[in-house]
């Protein structure tokens, strides 16, 4: 991410993001006309957003329209440009249809051109970020000998009331984590500079605007901070709202689910009893403890393709789910018949991803905060490429969709994996890691992926008996009101260490769904995209919001390039003859039909117009017909097989209805929007 964020930033004139805009008053509709579309892109519309106090006008210089100003950031469709009266003006309205709503003066919008938002990071290693009142106060605190003083000094004076007005941070992250799919909120970058810090890190200072679509906390701002001239009132959702004390920290519900995923294939049996005896072992620690009711226990078994081999059975069984392992006996008695294939499968990779997709989809994780499956296995995966798998998915587009889960009542679901390193698979073991190590990929834990030396089952068991111990020190600390410990140096367990890590994070997000922790309401400050004192820890990661009309877009687009890739597979000349005819079917705009040229995959619709437009370079995008024919059969079937996996993952997000937003109550459904890492596109 360091060679990443400097050539993001450099992209931007004017960064932003989408807003919801407040329902307004505006003029008689004048007929119907289509917002202005941006130069050489038609089909992708202007659009601005607002700065704080911006009002509509009817006509440029004229009388300002019934209504209250709009609120900062919202987003704006542009109709028309004019000056008058010296000034420049914008005609703008809620939805790219229209109407036009009204006129406003061009100092009070922002030209809106990328789709970038910066997010909080999900970790427990670094203290919450501080937002300064300007540039040359957060400049000048890196740039100073006693750094560490400087920032302590800051942090136990935002603990002390009042400040003073010119107290350098004007706003501070919240303490526990604010999960963007939940508490929504955005940092559009307003300008940006990087520096170099002398522990030889590069840091970003960003100039930043926040709004969320609730009332947030007056938090740190002190009279006259920020550019609405003071600190927001708290609003109706304030106050209904209890006065979040020390009782209110507490994670009275906090409850933790652990979902086995166990290759049952042949040979495996020794390692089925030990994780059985390891789950009675942590029920008969917790019988007659009140945390037995917060720790609950699910399993999932499979195998391989039962077409290739038919007495396997099946490809994947839940076999017992969260809501089972509340009570014990229940749990030990739906697991009590799960045993070993009796045949062998077709080749030494079992279907992992589909028992882990069904952990995923199959069980209800609703009201678990700690979420974690736990992968075990001898066998590498059968991944998207092998027609014997089921699910059509690669390692990372299965940790994306764990990681991106967000039911009621938690969050984001952890993968670790114990890896048998069995003598039978020894050809087979180095592929394997690598794909679940980048399955078990979380944040600044690196990865989950435990290997067990030899396949030994006493070495299995007592990895999955540190994790069970891990798991209760978790509980144990979230009921006394203690934060989790991470055990660190030589001498800590990486099993331990790093669930600790997981559970952190994940008791922070916790707290921070208890207590309503938020981003501030508005605010226009300096933010350093690295923790103040560690620089290798990141405050901030870079995602992509976009709108429903914009993912159909993307998923109808790769679907014909799919198509056209699946027909021509024999005659790999003939593909960009097959994509000019899928442009033409999915030209928006008739007068563009004859003239249409596809030199590159990303020339079909609107996809590598909205693209171009990002500071993002997609490598399948920009395929031009002389690569593509320079790619062997199975280079080219690597593509197709990307492009399948993404159609798959928007699907899954189109349909996923509790993560889209709707910013703007007088635009079409197509524009509620959502969050995408950049690791999603194309």
């Amino acid at each position: 991410m360091r060679s990443f964020l400097p050539r993001v930033l450099s992209a931007l004139l004017a960064p932003a993001l989408l807003l919801g805009l407040a329902m307004v008053t505006a003029a008689p509709a004048p007929p119907p006309r289509a917002a202005l579309s941006v130069p050489d892109k038609p089909g992708l519309y202007q659009r601005v957003l607002t700065r704080p106090a911006a009002r509509l006008l009817a006509a440029p210089g004229g009388a300002v329209l019934p209504g209250p100003p709009l609120p900062p950031l919202s987003v704006l469709y542009v109709f028309g440009r004019q000056g008058a009266q010296g000034q420049d003006w914008v005609e703008v309205g809620a939805a790219a249809a229209g109407p036009a709503q009204g006129w406003i003066e061009a100092g009070q919008v922002i030209d809106w051109h990328q789709t970038l938002t910066l997010a909080f990071t999900r970790t427990s290693r670094r203290d919450p970020a501080l937002f300064f009142r300007d540039h040359d106060r957060l400049a000048g605190l890196l740039e100073a000998a006693d750094l560490g003083p400087g920032v302590a000094r800051l942090r136990a004076a935002l603990k002390s009331a009042p400040l003073p007005a010119d107290f350098p941070v004007i706003a501070k992250e919240p303490d526990t984590y604010i999960d963007p799919n939940r508490q929504f909120y955005l940092l559009p970058i307003l300008s940006f500079e990087s520096v170099y810090l002398a522990s030889g890190h590069e840091t970003m200072l960003l100039k930043v605007a926040a709004v969320t679509l609730q009332a947030g906390e007056q938090g740190l701002s002190a009279p006259g901070a920020g550019e609405a001239g003071s600190a927001p009132k708290p609003g109706p959702q304030d106050a209904a709202r209890p006065n979040p004390g020390p009782a209110a920290n507490r994670p009275v519900g906090y409850r933790a689910g652990v979902v086995f995923v166990i290759d049952t294939s042949i040979s495996m049996g020794p390692y089925i009893e030990r994780t059985r005896a390891a789950v009675r072992r942590i029920y008969d620690r917790l019988r007659g403890s009140p945390l037995g009711a917060r720790l609950s226990f699910g399993l999932v078994a499979f195998r391989s393709n039962v077409d290739a081999a038919p007495g396997l059975d099946y490809v994947s069984r839940v076999v017992a789910t969260l809501e089972d392992g509340r009570d014990p006996a229940t749990f030990q008695a739906k697991v009590a018949g799960v045993e070993e294939a009796k045949v062998s499968s077709k080749g030494f990779d079992e279907d992992a991803f589909a028992g882990v997709q069904d952990a995923l989809e199959r069980i209800d994780w609703t009201g678990f905060d700690a979420r974690y499956i736990v992968l075990i296995t001898d066998a590498g995966a059968l991944d998207a490429k092998n027609p014997l798998g089921r699910t059509g998915l690669s390692a990372a587009r299965l940790r994306l969709m764990a990681q991106e889960k967000d039911q009621s009542g938690g969050g984001k679901v952890a993968i670790a994996v114990l890896h048998l390193l069995t003598r039978a698979g020894l050809e087979n073991h180095d592929k394997a890691a690598r794909q679940y190590r980048e399955l078990s990929r979380w944040g600044d834990a690196g990865d989950l992926y435990f290997p067990v030396a030899g396949g030994a089952v006493d070495a299995f068991g007592t990895q999955v008996d540190t994790l069970g111990d891990a798991l209760l020190r978790q509980l144990e600390s979230a009921a006394a009101d203690r934060p989790i410990e991470v055990p660190e140096g030589p001498k800590a367990d990486p099993v331990a260490r790093k669930t600790a890590l997981v559970g952190r994070a994940m008791q922070l997000a916790y707290l921070g769904r208890e207590t309503g922790s938020r981003a501030p309401r508005l605010i226009e400050a300096w933010v350093a995209d690295r923790d103040l004192l560690d620089p290798s820890q990141k405050t901030l990661e870079v995602r992509v919001m976009i709108s429903k009309n914009q993912l159909s877009n993307l998923q109808e687009t790769l679907q014909a390039i799919f198509a056209a890739g699946e027909r021509t597979q024999l005659s790999t000349k003939d593909f960009f003859d097959q994509l000019r005819g899928a442009a033409a079917a999915l030209a928006r705009d008739p007068d563009q039909v004859g003239p249409l040229q596809v030199k590159r995959l990303g020339d079909l619709g609107l996809v590598g117009a909205w693209l171009d437009g990002l500071p993002y370079t997609s490598q399948v995008m920009n395929l031009t017909q002389e690569r593509w024919v320079a790619r062997s059969y199975a280079e080219q079937q690597e593509v197709l097989d990307v492009i399948e996996e993404k159609i798959a993952l928007y699907r899954k997000i189109h349909d996923d209805t509790d993560r889209w937003i709707s910013l703007n109550p007088r635009a079409p459904p197509g524009e509620s929007v959502t969050t995408v890492p950049l690791d999603a596109l194309p």
